[in-house]
């Protein structure tokens, strides 16, 4: 193989390379910055997240649900799946509390749109 070769397959490696960042790696920093309001890549975001001290698992038929309809059947509060993301107040957290907490949280992943995390492991 001459030296054409060897300058063309290195071409292909970085092509190969720059697209799997841009599908792969973008999204996800995506997520990881939009913060609690914007509006997340539902297909990179995790099955689980970890909350407040918590494990929360996103449901399995990826329902997405309005604002109003989150509200009304299952209340819970929007957050930041991020690994920055902060424990806002609602969400059980792995410090005993003495009043209700939620069991389901939402991330927000369109305009009107949300997916929900159940609480794993009791409340």
């Amino acid at each position: 193989m001459g030296r054409r070769g060897r300058i063309l397959i290195g071409i292909g490696a970085v092509v190969v390379i720059a697209v799997l960042a841009a599908v792969v790696v973008a999204p996800r920093v995506g997520n990881a910055l939009a913060g609690a309001d914007g509006i997340h890549d539902a297909a990179a975001l995790p099955r689980q997240i970890q909350l407040c001290g918590r494990f929360w698992q996103r449901d399995a038929l990826d329902r997405r649900f309005t604002a109003v309809a989150a509200r009304e059947a299952f209340g819970g509060v929007v957050v930041d799946p991020g690994p920055f993301g902060s424990c806002p107040p609602g969400p059980c957290t792995a410090v005993a509390q003495s009043g209700a907490c939620d069991v389901v949280i939402w991330v927000r992943v369109g305009e009107d749109a949300y997916l929900d995390y159940s609480l794993q492991g009791g409340s």
